[in-house]
């Protein structure tokens, strides 16, 4: 596909507890989030995470996204806020949103602009763990739609979190990568050379099992009939993070194409190297010795007025339509 054809900002981002100052007393440990709690989350502050948001979307390419998909969400109306916010105001955006059975209530969203891309199906997968039957986690979005005259499906994932220990809940994302898995394969069964865009932060790393040998996503010389390309793995390879654990980065955000749409061959395409963490200055905290994090909102319940302690990723959409 020529480089002349138009080029689209699509993003993943996890905005760290996004969330309202109201007690939502539904979810577990939600009184945090408000003027009174421990953390005394305000408006002031809030509107100040709002502005954040907005301006680190516009930081990735010198423009509002096409598309995004959020992790760390409250709910439909924080979304709702954000997309009303600074530049992000001038797109039709619409939001599609589950709330999830997550404990303390942290849902994603898939945000994308009505002008250019039309929704033909908006559904939720619910992940579930063989083990654990009363173990609920985040809903896996997933929205089909059209771009021009071409079908593509998007779906964005906040997979269970390492907190309980990385061996401990490895089963959980397992079961994600499955429930995830047996959709694609629907998918690419009725469609082979489907668009197919996966998005999210996985709480896994590229070489994991749970996303290198159950989903199937690989570099793009490893790849088999079927399996899915990550576009971040040489990024991973090369010791490049979008979060920060114990002074060390991980990748746990990540994007995941369908072979289909690496190869353009239904007028969308995505190229392999055209794939990046937004490592900018401004989203990341220096410190003294030369390391570095992403500029957080909070460290525990000291506030410090940053973006996110996670890096957006994005890649470019080619399209062969002009819209």
């Amino acid at each position: 596909m020529s480089d002349s054809f138009q080029k689209h900002p699509i993003v993943f981002y996890n905005v760290e507890n996004l969330f309202d100052t109201i007690d939502d007393k539904s979810l577990l440990g939600n009184e945090e989030f408000t003027p009174e709690g421990n953390k005394l989350w305000d408006e002031e502050r809030y509107q100040t995470k709002l502005n954040r948001l907005a301006e680190a979307l516009m930081f990735i390419n010198g423009s509002t996204p096409l598309a995004f998909g959020m992790a760390e969400i409250e709910n439909r109306k924080v979304v709702e806020d954000l997309i009303k916010t600074g530049a992000l105001a001038q797109r039709d955006y619409k939001i599609v949103h589950y709330n999830s059975e997550d404990r303390r209530g942290m849902d994603c969203a898939f945000v994308y602009d009505s002008k250019f891309i039309q929704s033909e199906l908006e559904t939720r997968l619910i992940i579930t763990v063989e083990d654990e039957p009363h173990f609920r986690t985040r809903d896996i979005i997933h929205m089909k739609a059209k771009i021009g005259n071409n079908s593509i499906h998007f779906f964005v994932n906040h997979w269970p979190s390492r907190r309980e220990g990385i061996s401990e809940s490895e089963n959980r994302r397992k079961a994600a990568a499955m429930t995830l898995r047996r959709e694609i394969d629907e998918l690419l069964n009725a469609e082979k050379n489907a668009n197919i865009l996966v998005m999210g932060d996985f709480n896994d790393t590229p070489d994991n099992y749970s996303i290198k040998t159950i989903l199937r996503a690989k570099g793009q010389h490893e790849q088999t009939k079927g399996d899915l390309i990550n576009l971040l793995i040489e990024e991973h390879k090369d010791g490049f993070g979008t979060t920060v654990h114990q002074r060390e980065w991980d990748i746990f955000d990540q994007l995941i194409v369908s072979q289909g749409l690496l190869q353009g061959q239904s007028g969308l395409e995505v190229q392999g190297n055209n794939a990046h963490i937004a490592h900018r200055k401004e989203l990341v905290f220096t410190f003294k010795d030369g390391g570095s994090k992403p500029s957080a909102t909070y460290g525990g319940d000291t506030y410090h007025g940053g973006y996110s302690d996670h890096l957006p990723v994005f890649l470019n959409l080619k399209s062969k339509q002009s819209f």
